[in-house]
């Protein structure tokens, strides 16, 4: 395979797209590309490749390549809104769908906010901007997009991640008698993020969030815990 395939490949750009344009030099640890879509060839052995289209271009910032930040240049088009490659990026959006996946997937396994920046090499203010578009309804994960994190392994009994109950605990259509003032401050904001939220994805991000809060603080949540696995066991008869 030949090395601009592997590149396409690693970046997930596949036909009818293709990278016409790469630049190394207008950044330190940074990879430009440009994507356009294939045009038939002219020529035989030696035709030049497409030219980027005419148009006002976007940047987005994409999955890394190594440790060097990807750039992706595009021209918008109605084909590519339509199309949500993972190499593109929503409107006003500044991460592509591939990187806004990985993030969210972070998120959902717990991983530290200055983490996240260190690991990705992202700007804080840039993620906490994200962060704050998808807690309010203003990111949708679908499609390509859809979280495909592994199951945080459950510990201490607690119910499945993908069971009912966490998503009813965020819609508030199930009550628990709550103890610990960190759960209640947790929930509080998850329910005033999920009103703000219509995406399901983003739904179920929330409930993984949950989740993941009583599988790290099992020990601490048996009164919690109690409750809840009552309420499953009532839902199975």
């Amino acid at each position: 395979m030949k090395t601009h395939d592997l590149l396409c490949e690693a970046l997930e750009i596949h036909p009818p797209w293709q990278i016409v344009r790469l630049r190394n030099d207008l950044g330190k640890q940074q990879l430009d590309v440009w994507v356009a879509r294939e045009s038939p060839r002219r020529g035989w052995i030696f035709a030049a490749r497409q030219a980027p289209p005419g148009g006002p271009e976007r940047i987005w910032r994409h999955i890394n390549v190594g440790q060097a930040r990807c750039l992706v240049h595009a021209v918008p088009s109605p084909e590519l809104t339509d199309a949500a490659p993972p190499w593109a990026g929503g409107d006003d959006q500044v991460f592509t769908h591939a990187l806004t996946r990985q993030i969210a997937t972070h998120f959902m396994e717990g991983v530290k906010f200055q983490t996240i920046c260190k690991l990705l090499d992202i700007p804080v203010g840039d993620l906490w901007r994200f962060k704050h578009n998808l807690d309010n309804g203003k990111i949708a994960l679908s499609g390509r997009e859809a979280l495909i994190a592994d199951r945080v392994q459950a510990a201490g009994d607690v119910p499945d991640t993908d069971d009912p109950v966490w998503r009813a605990l965020l819609a508030g259509t199930r009550e628990i008698d709550i103890r610990v003032l960190g759960l209640k401050l947790l929930l509080t904001k998850l329910r005033g993020q999920v009103q703000l939220i219509s995406d399901p994805e983003v739904r179920l991000m929330k409930a993984h969030e949950l989740h993941h809060y009583f599988v790290r603080h099992a020990p601490q949540l048996a009164h919690e815990l109690e409750q809840i696995r009552a309420e499953v066991r009532h839902d199975l008869h």
